[in-house]
């Protein structure tokens, strides 16, 4: 271990696979962002950055970036840095950290603390991670109603090994995610399969107006941070060895 890290391997060992991987808070009065989208406040980001559950310290600032532009992962040196923006009541995280091959479930971990830290906001988590075949996560935590937790693999296609609790159908029916509503963005959502529902797509549209990682102009704070040793075990596991 160098003091800057709690890494096993080297900063140019081969990342295996690609995905998605944030988490949402929008703090109340839930504003109307649907036209305007505030900008992003860099030292809020840092102080969400540092107070997050998969992160020991903040070592860099490197600017701003594009939402869309993310980052390409390469070697194990690109897991190390994340984006994160605060855009007014809003609150954005993506974090190669939430992945998972569903032994650990991070993301359900991160949403739960965050839940505990923000009452009364509405919180989305989910990651997808494609490593020949794809494993999902999300958790849904809306004010009122029992959270949401979504894992598993979709090329299993039998229900029975899928964990899902919560009632998903009660949380999008109080965001007004109508099958209609879902059928018109082209987002799967099965039910009694949940290996054929697309749980991210329905987590943006439980978003609505303030789901900012499809904004393609929204711009983002990028750190290059030290994850806690637990997340590092975590991504070397599912990132790295084979």
């Amino acid at each position: 271990m160098t003091e800057n890290s709690f890494w096993t391997c080297p900063p140019q060992a081969r990342v295996r696979g690609s995905g998605n991987y944030t988490v949402t808070v929008v703090l109340p009065p839930y504003p109307d962002h649907s036209w305007e989208w505030p900008p992003n406040d860099p030292e809020r980001a840092r102080e969400f950055a540092s107070s997050f559950g998969t992160i020991d310290q903040v070592l860099e600032y490197h600017g701003e970036r594009n939402i869309s532009d993310g980052f390409s992962l390469q070697t194990r040196d690109d897991l190390e840095w994340i984006q994160v923006g605060v855009w007014g009541n809003v609150i954005g995280i993506s974090d190669p950290a939430l992945a998972d091959d569903g032994n650990s479930w991070p993301v359900l971990e991160q949403v739960k603390d965050l839940a505990e830290r923000f009452p009364g906001a509405k919180i989305v988590g989910g990651a997808s991670v494609d490593r020949g075949e794809t494993h999902e996560e999300a958790a849904w935590v809306v004010p009122g109603f029992e959270l949401v937790h979504s894992e598993g693999w979709p090329c299993e296609d039998e229900p029975s090994l899928w964990t899902l609790d919560g009632d998903p159908r009660a949380v999008l029916d109080a965001c007004g995610v109508t099958a209609q509503t879902a059928k018109d963005a082209d987002v799967a959502y099965d039910p009694d399969n949940p290996t054929s529902t697309y749980w991210g797509g329905l987590g943006e549209l439980i978003l609505g107006p303030h789901r900012p990682w499809r904004r393609r102009k929204v711009r983002t704070s990028v750190f290059r941070v030290r994850h806690t040793h637990a997340a590092t075990d975590l991504m070397e596991e599912n990132w790295i060895q084979d």
